[in-house]
Protein backbone atom coordinates (compact mmCIF):
# COMPACT_ATOMS: atom_id res chain seq x y z
CA UNK A 1 0.00 0.00 0.00
CA UNK A 2 2.83 2.35 0.84
CA UNK A 3 4.51 1.56 -2.43
CA UNK A 4 1.30 2.41 -4.29
CA UNK A 5 0.94 5.75 -2.50
CA UNK A 6 4.57 6.52 -3.18
CA UNK A 7 4.15 5.84 -6.90
CA UNK A 8 0.99 7.96 -7.02
CA UNK A 9 2.79 10.80 -5.27
CA UNK A 10 5.70 10.67 -7.70
CA UNK A 11 3.31 10.61 -10.64
CA UNK A 12 1.49 13.60 -9.21
CA UNK A 13 4.79 15.50 -8.84
CA UNK A 14 5.71 14.72 -12.43
CA UNK A 15 2.28 15.81 -13.62
CA UNK A 16 2.49 19.03 -11.61
CA UNK A 17 5.97 19.77 -12.95
CA UNK A 18 4.74 19.18 -16.50
CA UNK A 19 1.76 21.53 -15.99
CA UNK A 20 4.00 24.25 -14.55
CA UNK A 21 6.38 23.85 -17.47
CA UNK A 22 3.52 24.21 -19.93
CA UNK A 23 2.24 27.29 -18.10
CA UNK A 24 5.67 28.91 -18.35
CA UNK A 25 5.89 27.97 -22.02
CA UNK A 26 2.48 29.49 -22.65
CA UNK A 27 3.42 32.68 -20.77
CA UNK A 28 6.61 33.11 -22.81
CA UNK A 29 4.69 32.38 -26.01
CA UNK A 30 2.05 34.98 -25.12
CA UNK A 31 4.73 37.55 -24.44
CA UNK A 32 6.46 36.93 -27.78
CA UNK A 33 3.08 37.18 -29.54
CA UNK A 34 2.38 40.48 -27.77
CA UNK A 35 5.85 41.74 -28.76
CA UNK A 36 5.16 40.80 -32.38
CA UNK A 37 1.99 42.90 -32.40
CA UNK A 38 3.74 45.83 -30.70
CA UNK A 39 6.47 45.68 -33.36
CA UNK A 40 3.70 46.28 -35.91
CA UNK A 41 3.61 49.78 -34.43
CA UNK A 42 6.74 50.43 -36.50
CA UNK A 43 4.64 49.84 -39.61
CA UNK A 44 1.98 52.19 -38.28
CA UNK A 45 4.46 54.95 -37.45
CA UNK A 46 6.16 54.50 -40.83
CA UNK A 47 2.95 54.96 -42.78
CA UNK A 48 1.86 57.86 -40.58
CA UNK A 49 5.18 59.65 -41.02
CA UNK A 50 5.45 58.98 -44.75
CA UNK A 51 1.95 60.33 -45.23
CA UNK A 52 2.79 63.46 -43.23
CA UNK A 53 5.94 64.52 -45.12
CA UNK A 54 6.31 65.87 -48.63
CA UNK A 55 6.92 63.33 -51.36
CA UNK A 56 10.61 64.15 -51.87
CA UNK A 57 11.40 63.03 -48.29
CA UNK A 58 9.79 59.58 -48.50
CA UNK A 59 12.96 57.49 -48.69
CA UNK A 60 14.47 59.49 -45.85
CA UNK A 61 11.64 58.54 -43.49
CA UNK A 62 11.69 54.91 -44.60
CA UNK A 63 15.43 54.73 -44.00
CA UNK A 64 15.21 56.33 -40.54
CA UNK A 65 12.57 53.87 -39.37
CA UNK A 66 14.62 50.90 -40.55
CA UNK A 67 17.80 52.30 -38.98
CA UNK A 68 15.88 52.79 -35.75
CA UNK A 69 14.94 49.10 -35.62
CA UNK A 70 18.49 47.99 -36.39
CA UNK A 71 20.26 50.24 -33.91
CA UNK A 72 17.74 49.83 -31.09
CA UNK A 73 17.86 46.02 -31.36
CA UNK A 74 21.66 45.89 -31.21
CA UNK A 75 22.09 48.49 -28.46
CA UNK A 76 19.22 47.22 -26.30
CA UNK A 77 20.62 43.70 -26.56
CA UNK A 78 24.16 44.84 -25.75
CA UNK A 79 23.60 47.18 -22.82
CA UNK A 80 20.08 48.61 -22.75
CA UNK A 81 18.34 45.57 -21.30
CA UNK A 82 21.03 45.23 -18.66
CA UNK A 83 20.58 48.88 -17.66
CA UNK A 84 16.80 48.41 -17.57
CA UNK A 85 16.34 45.07 -15.81
CA UNK A 86 19.75 44.09 -14.51
CA UNK A 87 20.37 44.09 -10.77
CA UNK A 88 20.38 47.70 -9.61
CA UNK A 89 21.02 47.07 -5.93
CA UNK A 90 24.56 48.42 -6.08
CA UNK A 91 23.37 51.70 -7.63
CA UNK A 92 20.49 52.28 -5.25
CA UNK A 93 17.93 51.34 -7.90
CA UNK A 94 19.14 53.96 -10.40
CA UNK A 95 20.47 51.67 -13.13
CA UNK A 96 21.00 47.96 -13.72
CA UNK A 97 24.49 46.48 -13.89
CA UNK A 98 24.02 42.85 -14.97
CA UNK A 99 22.64 40.72 -17.83
CA UNK A 100 24.37 42.58 -20.65
CA UNK A 101 24.10 40.66 -23.93
CA UNK A 102 21.57 38.46 -22.08
CA UNK A 103 24.60 36.83 -20.45
CA UNK A 104 23.04 35.96 -17.08
CA UNK A 105 21.82 32.43 -16.46
CA UNK A 106 18.15 32.52 -17.38
CA UNK A 107 15.48 31.07 -15.15
CA UNK A 108 12.35 30.30 -17.14
CA UNK A 109 10.15 31.39 -14.24
CA UNK A 110 11.84 34.83 -14.16
CA UNK A 111 10.20 36.23 -17.26
CA UNK A 112 11.48 39.78 -16.61
CA UNK A 113 15.07 38.67 -17.33
CA UNK A 114 14.31 36.13 -20.04
CA UNK A 115 14.82 36.34 -23.79
CA UNK A 116 11.06 36.73 -24.21
CA UNK A 117 11.16 39.65 -21.79
CA UNK A 118 13.98 41.20 -23.82
CA UNK A 119 12.01 40.92 -27.07
CA UNK A 120 8.95 42.49 -25.49
CA UNK A 121 10.80 45.41 -23.92
CA UNK A 122 12.81 45.96 -27.09
CA UNK A 123 9.53 46.47 -28.93
CA UNK A 124 8.73 49.23 -26.42
CA UNK A 125 12.23 50.68 -26.75
CA UNK A 126 11.96 50.82 -30.55
CA UNK A 127 8.57 52.51 -30.24
CA UNK A 128 9.96 55.19 -27.94
CA UNK A 129 12.83 55.84 -30.35
CA UNK A 130 10.85 56.02 -33.59
CA UNK A 131 8.37 58.64 -32.30
CA UNK A 132 11.08 61.31 -32.62
CA UNK A 133 11.69 60.55 -36.32
CA UNK A 134 8.34 62.03 -37.31
CA UNK A 135 8.77 65.17 -35.23
CA UNK A 136 12.08 66.17 -36.85
CA UNK A 137 11.32 64.88 -40.34
CA UNK A 138 12.41 66.64 -43.55
CA UNK A 139 15.46 68.42 -42.15
CA UNK A 140 17.52 66.04 -39.95
CA UNK A 141 20.55 64.06 -41.08
CA UNK A 142 20.42 60.29 -40.86
CA UNK A 143 23.67 60.27 -38.87
CA UNK A 144 22.16 62.55 -36.23
CA UNK A 145 19.10 60.33 -35.94
CA UNK A 146 21.38 57.29 -35.60
CA UNK A 147 23.16 58.97 -32.69
CA UNK A 148 19.80 59.68 -31.04
CA UNK A 149 18.74 56.03 -31.51
CA UNK A 150 21.90 54.87 -29.74
CA UNK A 151 21.32 57.21 -26.81
CA UNK A 152 17.62 56.43 -26.62
CA UNK A 153 18.26 52.68 -26.55
CA UNK A 154 20.96 52.86 -23.88
CA UNK A 155 20.64 55.90 -21.63
CA UNK A 156 17.05 57.14 -21.94
CA UNK A 157 14.39 54.43 -22.13
CA UNK A 158 16.42 51.75 -20.23
CA UNK A 159 17.31 53.98 -17.27
CA UNK A 160 13.77 55.33 -16.86
CA UNK A 161 12.25 51.86 -17.11
CA UNK A 162 14.67 50.63 -14.45
CA UNK A 163 13.31 53.25 -12.07
CA UNK A 164 9.69 52.29 -12.77
CA UNK A 165 9.53 48.62 -13.80
CA UNK A 166 12.62 46.80 -12.58
CA UNK A 167 12.28 44.62 -9.45
CA UNK A 168 15.22 46.63 -8.04
CA UNK A 169 14.14 50.07 -9.29
CA UNK A 170 13.97 52.79 -6.63
CA UNK A 171 10.36 53.73 -7.52
CA UNK A 172 9.15 50.41 -8.93
CA UNK A 173 5.85 48.77 -8.07
CA UNK A 174 7.73 45.45 -8.23
CA UNK A 175 10.19 46.50 -5.54
CA UNK A 176 8.81 45.99 -2.00
CA UNK A 177 11.59 48.29 -0.74
CA UNK A 178 10.93 51.19 -3.12
CA UNK A 179 11.98 54.57 -1.73
CA UNK A 180 8.60 56.18 -2.47
CA UNK A 181 5.06 55.00 -3.03
CA UNK A 182 5.34 52.85 -6.19
CA UNK A 183 4.69 54.58 -9.48
CA UNK A 184 1.58 53.60 -11.46
CA UNK A 185 2.73 53.32 -15.07
CA UNK A 186 1.43 50.08 -16.52
CA UNK A 187 2.29 50.54 -20.21
CA UNK A 188 4.62 53.52 -20.40
CA UNK A 189 2.79 56.81 -20.13
CA UNK A 190 5.96 58.05 -18.45
CA UNK A 191 8.61 55.58 -19.61
CA UNK A 192 7.67 55.61 -23.31
CA UNK A 193 5.50 58.59 -24.22
CA UNK A 194 6.67 61.33 -21.86
CA UNK A 195 10.26 60.32 -22.58
CA UNK A 196 9.78 60.31 -26.37
CA UNK A 197 7.70 63.50 -26.34
CA UNK A 198 10.38 65.34 -24.38
CA UNK A 199 13.06 64.12 -26.77
CA UNK A 200 10.92 65.40 -29.64
CA UNK A 201 10.49 68.94 -28.33
CA UNK A 202 14.20 69.34 -27.53
CA UNK A 203 15.22 67.96 -30.92
CA UNK A 204 12.70 70.18 -32.75
CA UNK A 205 14.04 73.23 -30.93
CA UNK A 206 17.66 72.55 -31.90
CA UNK A 207 17.09 71.47 -35.49
CA UNK A 208 14.77 74.41 -36.20
CA UNK A 209 11.74 74.66 -38.50
CA UNK A 210 11.61 73.42 -42.08
CA UNK A 211 12.23 75.74 -44.99
CA UNK A 212 9.17 77.76 -45.98
CA UNK A 213 7.54 77.00 -42.62
CA UNK A 214 7.97 80.61 -41.42
CA UNK A 215 7.22 83.83 -43.26
CA UNK A 216 9.57 86.83 -43.34
CA UNK A 217 8.20 88.05 -40.02
CA UNK A 218 8.97 84.73 -38.36
CA UNK A 219 5.34 83.61 -38.09
CA UNK A 220 4.11 80.14 -38.99
CA UNK A 221 2.57 79.93 -42.42
CA UNK A 222 -0.08 77.46 -43.44
CA UNK A 223 0.95 73.83 -42.90
CA UNK A 224 3.17 72.44 -45.63
CA UNK A 225 1.45 69.88 -47.86
CA UNK A 226 1.22 66.32 -46.61
CA UNK A 227 1.99 63.56 -49.06
CA UNK A 228 -0.92 61.19 -48.51
CA UNK A 229 -3.81 61.37 -46.03
CA UNK A 230 -4.63 57.72 -46.76
CA UNK A 231 -1.23 56.64 -45.46
CA UNK A 232 -1.78 58.61 -42.26
CA UNK A 233 -5.17 57.01 -41.61
CA UNK A 234 -3.85 53.53 -42.39
CA UNK A 235 -0.93 54.09 -40.02
CA UNK A 236 -3.30 55.23 -37.28
CA UNK A 237 -5.42 52.09 -37.59
CA UNK A 238 -2.31 49.88 -37.42
CA UNK A 239 -1.27 51.72 -34.26
CA UNK A 240 -4.75 51.37 -32.75
CA UNK A 241 -4.69 47.63 -33.46
CA UNK A 242 -1.21 47.25 -31.93
CA UNK A 243 -2.11 49.29 -28.87
CA UNK A 244 -4.15 46.44 -27.42
CA UNK A 245 -0.97 44.35 -27.12
CA UNK A 246 0.96 47.43 -26.01
CA UNK A 247 -1.36 47.91 -23.04
CA UNK A 248 -2.05 44.25 -22.26
CA UNK A 249 1.55 43.05 -22.33
CA UNK A 250 2.42 44.22 -18.79
CA UNK A 251 -0.37 42.03 -17.43
CA UNK A 252 1.39 39.01 -18.95
CA UNK A 253 4.67 40.09 -17.35
CA UNK A 254 2.94 40.43 -13.98
CA UNK A 255 1.35 36.97 -14.23
CA UNK A 256 -2.12 38.46 -13.89
CA UNK A 257 -4.78 35.88 -13.02
CA UNK A 258 -7.90 38.08 -13.01
CA UNK A 259 -9.89 36.55 -15.84
CA UNK A 260 -11.61 39.85 -16.69
CA UNK A 261 -8.46 42.00 -16.66
CA UNK A 262 -7.55 41.63 -20.34
CA UNK A 263 -11.07 42.53 -21.39
CA UNK A 264 -11.04 45.55 -19.09
CA UNK A 265 -7.74 46.74 -20.58
CA UNK A 266 -9.05 46.39 -24.13
CA UNK A 267 -12.34 48.13 -23.33
CA UNK A 268 -10.61 50.98 -21.50
CA UNK A 269 -8.15 51.44 -24.37
CA UNK A 270 -10.99 51.59 -26.89
CA UNK A 271 -13.10 54.08 -24.94
CA UNK A 272 -10.13 56.40 -24.38
CA UNK A 273 -9.34 56.45 -28.11
CA UNK A 274 -12.96 56.94 -29.18
CA UNK A 275 -13.65 59.66 -26.60
CA UNK A 276 -10.54 61.59 -27.52
CA UNK A 277 -11.31 61.36 -31.22
CA UNK A 278 -14.91 62.46 -30.66
CA UNK A 279 -13.81 65.42 -28.55
CA UNK A 280 -11.22 66.50 -31.13
CA UNK A 281 -13.81 66.27 -33.90
CA UNK A 282 -16.38 68.25 -31.92
CA UNK A 283 -13.87 70.97 -31.01
CA UNK A 284 -12.69 71.26 -34.60
CA UNK A 285 -16.22 71.69 -35.92
CA UNK A 286 -17.26 73.97 -33.07
CA UNK A 287 -14.23 76.28 -33.07
CA UNK A 288 -13.16 76.23 -36.71
CA UNK A 289 -16.61 75.75 -38.25
CA UNK A 290 -15.27 73.02 -40.52
CA UNK A 291 -14.24 69.38 -40.42
CA UNK A 292 -10.63 68.61 -39.53
CA UNK A 293 -8.30 66.96 -41.99
CA UNK A 294 -8.30 63.15 -41.61
CA UNK A 295 -4.66 63.26 -40.51
CA UNK A 296 -5.48 65.76 -37.78
CA UNK A 297 -8.31 63.59 -36.47
CA UNK A 298 -5.84 60.69 -36.38
CA UNK A 299 -3.81 62.68 -33.84
CA UNK A 300 -6.96 63.14 -31.78
CA UNK A 301 -7.48 59.37 -31.70
CA UNK A 302 -3.81 58.64 -30.96
CA UNK A 303 -3.96 61.11 -28.10
CA UNK A 304 -6.62 58.95 -26.43
CA UNK A 305 -4.52 55.83 -26.91
CA UNK A 306 -1.57 57.53 -25.23
CA UNK A 307 -3.86 58.63 -22.37
CA UNK A 308 -4.83 55.00 -21.76
CA UNK A 309 -1.32 53.69 -21.10
CA UNK A 310 -0.39 54.47 -17.48
CA UNK A 311 -3.50 53.15 -15.76
CA UNK A 312 -4.83 50.60 -18.24
CA UNK A 313 -4.93 47.70 -15.75
CA UNK A 314 -6.44 49.60 -12.81
CA UNK A 315 -8.98 52.00 -14.33
CA UNK A 316 -12.53 51.02 -15.25
CA UNK A 317 -13.66 51.64 -18.86
CA UNK A 318 -16.24 54.31 -18.01
CA UNK A 319 -13.50 56.59 -16.67
CA UNK A 320 -12.00 56.37 -20.16
CA UNK A 321 -14.67 58.81 -21.34
CA UNK A 322 -13.32 61.53 -19.04
CA UNK A 323 -9.64 60.69 -19.53
CA UNK A 324 -9.89 60.35 -23.31
CA UNK A 325 -11.99 63.50 -23.72
CA UNK A 326 -9.43 65.56 -21.84
CA UNK A 327 -6.77 64.03 -24.06
CA UNK A 328 -8.59 65.38 -27.11
CA UNK A 329 -8.48 68.86 -25.59
CA UNK A 330 -4.82 68.56 -24.57
CA UNK A 331 -3.58 67.53 -28.00
CA UNK A 332 -5.31 70.47 -29.64
CA UNK A 333 -4.08 73.01 -27.07
CA UNK A 334 -0.47 71.78 -27.07
CA UNK A 335 -0.41 71.74 -30.88
CA UNK A 336 -1.51 75.40 -30.88
CA UNK A 337 1.16 76.29 -28.33
CA UNK A 338 3.85 74.62 -30.43
CA UNK A 339 2.90 76.81 -33.38
CA UNK A 340 2.77 79.91 -31.23
CA UNK A 341 6.32 79.27 -30.03
CA UNK A 342 7.41 78.51 -33.62
CA UNK A 343 8.47 74.93 -32.90
CA UNK A 344 7.96 72.86 -36.04
CA UNK A 345 6.74 69.34 -35.21
CA UNK A 346 5.79 67.59 -38.45
CA UNK A 347 3.50 64.94 -36.89
CA UNK A 348 2.52 66.72 -33.64
CA UNK A 349 4.49 64.15 -31.65
CA UNK A 350 4.94 66.58 -28.76
CA UNK A 351 1.23 67.24 -28.44
CA UNK A 352 0.28 63.57 -28.70
CA UNK A 353 3.05 61.92 -26.69
CA UNK A 354 4.33 64.54 -24.24
CA UNK A 355 1.06 66.34 -23.54
CA UNK A 356 -1.07 63.21 -23.30
CA UNK A 357 1.73 61.13 -21.76
CA UNK A 358 1.83 63.52 -18.82
CA UNK A 359 -1.96 63.44 -18.51
CA UNK A 360 -1.87 59.62 -18.61
CA UNK A 361 0.64 59.61 -15.75
CA UNK A 362 -1.60 61.90 -13.69
CA UNK A 363 -4.84 60.08 -14.48
CA UNK A 364 -3.65 56.68 -13.21
CA UNK A 365 -3.46 57.59 -9.50
CA UNK A 366 -6.59 59.75 -9.83
CA UNK A 367 -8.96 57.07 -11.17
CA UNK A 368 -7.40 53.71 -10.16
CA UNK A 369 -9.65 50.99 -8.73
CA UNK A 370 -8.25 48.34 -6.35
CA UNK A 371 -10.88 45.79 -7.31
CA UNK A 372 -9.55 45.42 -10.83
CA UNK A 373 -6.22 43.80 -10.15
CA UNK A 374 -5.02 42.11 -6.98
CA UNK A 375 -2.19 40.06 -8.46
CA UNK A 376 1.14 39.88 -6.70
CA UNK A 377 2.82 41.23 -9.85
CA UNK A 378 1.06 44.55 -9.41
CA UNK A 379 2.10 45.27 -5.85
CA UNK A 380 0.58 48.74 -5.90
CA UNK A 381 -2.85 47.49 -6.92
CA UNK A 382 -3.83 46.16 -3.52
CA UNK A 383 -2.15 48.92 -1.51
CA UNK A 384 -4.30 51.79 -2.66
CA UNK A 385 -6.56 53.16 -5.36
CA UNK A 386 -7.19 56.58 -6.85
CA UNK A 387 -7.82 60.00 -5.41
CA UNK A 388 -11.28 60.17 -7.03
CA UNK A 389 -12.25 56.59 -6.13
CA UNK A 390 -12.30 56.92 -2.37
CA UNK A 391 -8.75 56.09 -1.25
CA UNK A 392 -7.15 57.98 1.60
CA UNK A 393 -3.64 57.26 0.28
CA UNK A 394 -4.37 58.22 -3.31
CA UNK A 395 -2.52 61.52 -2.93
CA UNK A 396 0.65 59.64 -2.04
CA UNK A 397 0.54 57.73 -5.31
CA UNK A 398 -0.32 60.88 -7.23
CA UNK A 399 2.75 62.52 -5.71
CA UNK A 400 4.94 59.63 -6.86
CA UNK A 401 3.68 59.87 -10.44
CA UNK A 402 4.16 63.65 -10.48
CA UNK A 403 7.70 63.26 -9.15
CA UNK A 404 8.65 60.60 -11.73
CA UNK A 405 7.14 62.64 -14.55
CA UNK A 406 9.17 65.69 -13.57
CA UNK A 407 12.33 63.64 -13.12
CA UNK A 408 11.84 62.05 -16.54
CA UNK A 409 11.45 65.46 -18.17
CA UNK A 410 14.57 66.79 -16.40
CA UNK A 411 16.64 63.68 -17.11
CA UNK A 412 15.73 63.52 -20.79
CA UNK A 413 16.42 67.24 -21.23
CA UNK A 414 19.80 66.88 -19.51
CA UNK A 415 20.82 64.07 -21.91
CA UNK A 416 19.31 65.23 -25.21
CA UNK A 417 20.19 68.95 -24.95
CA UNK A 418 24.00 68.57 -24.98
CA UNK A 419 23.70 65.80 -27.59
CA UNK A 420 21.78 68.04 -30.00
CA UNK A 421 24.08 70.98 -29.26
CA UNK A 422 27.19 68.94 -30.12
CA UNK A 423 25.58 67.56 -33.28
CA UNK A 424 24.64 71.07 -34.38
CA UNK A 425 28.12 72.44 -33.67
CA UNK A 426 29.63 69.59 -35.67
CA UNK A 427 27.24 70.42 -38.55
CA UNK A 428 25.76 66.92 -38.64
CA UNK A 429 22.33 67.75 -37.21
CA UNK A 430 20.59 69.43 -40.13
CA UNK A 431 20.70 68.40 -43.80
CA UNK A 432 22.25 70.59 -46.49
CA UNK A 433 20.40 73.46 -48.12
CA UNK A 434 20.06 71.72 -51.48
CA UNK A 435 18.70 68.60 -49.76
CA UNK A 436 15.97 70.68 -48.16
CA UNK A 437 15.13 72.49 -51.39
CA UNK A 438 15.05 69.50 -53.71
CA UNK A 439 14.42 66.74 -51.19
CA UNK A 440 16.72 64.18 -49.60
CA UNK A 441 15.43 61.51 -51.96
CA UNK A 442 16.75 63.42 -54.97
CA UNK A 443 20.08 64.59 -53.55
CA UNK A 444 21.22 61.74 -51.31
CA UNK A 445 19.43 58.72 -52.81
CA UNK A 446 19.10 57.55 -56.40
CA UNK A 447 15.95 59.48 -57.13
CA UNK A 448 12.35 59.81 -55.97
CA UNK A 449 10.48 57.07 -54.18
CA UNK A 450 7.79 56.91 -56.88
CA UNK A 451 8.74 56.43 -60.52
CA UNK A 452 5.50 57.24 -62.32
CA UNK A 453 4.90 60.90 -63.17
CA UNK A 454 8.28 62.00 -61.77
CA UNK A 455 10.49 60.39 -64.39
CA UNK A 456 10.38 63.41 -66.64
CA UNK A 457 11.73 65.62 -63.89
CA UNK A 458 14.34 63.28 -62.47
CA UNK A 459 17.27 64.15 -64.78
CA UNK A 460 16.46 67.87 -64.57
CA UNK A 461 16.54 67.82 -60.78
CA UNK A 462 19.86 65.97 -60.75
CA UNK A 463 21.33 68.52 -63.12
CA UNK A 464 20.04 71.39 -60.98
CA UNK A 465 21.67 69.91 -57.90
CA UNK A 466 25.01 69.40 -59.63
CA UNK A 467 25.24 72.70 -61.48
CA UNK A 468 23.40 75.28 -59.41
CA UNK A 469 25.07 77.43 -56.77
CA UNK A 470 23.66 77.14 -53.22
CA UNK A 471 22.80 80.86 -53.44
CA UNK A 472 21.59 81.38 -56.98
CA UNK A 473 19.77 79.39 -59.53
CA UNK A 474 17.82 77.27 -57.04
CA UNK A 475 14.01 76.97 -57.21
CA UNK A 476 12.19 78.65 -54.35
CA UNK A 477 8.99 76.63 -54.25
CA UNK A 478 8.05 74.13 -51.59
CA UNK A 479 10.21 71.54 -53.31
CA UNK A 480 7.34 69.18 -54.18
CA UNK A 481 8.08 66.92 -57.12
Amino acid sequence: MKDSNYVEMEEFKLWKSHVQSQELYLKHYQLVCAASVVILMQLGFTFLEVGSVRVQFTKSILMKNMVDMIISAIMYFAVGFGFAFGDGSSSGGLIGSTNFFLSSNQNASDIHHSSAGWVYHWSYCATAATIVAGAIAERTQLVAYGVYSIIGSTLLYPVITHWIWSPTGWASALNPNSLIAPVLDDAGGIAVHTCAGMCSIVACFFVGPRQHRLDRKGNFVKDLPKQNQSFIVFGMFVLWFSWYAFNAGPAILAAASNESLMGNIAAYTTICAASSGATYLALSVGLRKKLPEPGDLCNGILAGLVCSTSGCSVIKPYFGIVIGSLGGVIVMVVSKLMRRFRIDDVVDAVAVHLGCGVWSALSAPLFAETVLNTDEGFKYAYKSCGVFTGCSEGWKYLGSNVLLTLLTIIYVTAIVTPTCFILRQCKILRIKVESERHGVDIVEFEGPAYNNDMKSRRSKLFNDVKLASPRIGMPHGDGAC
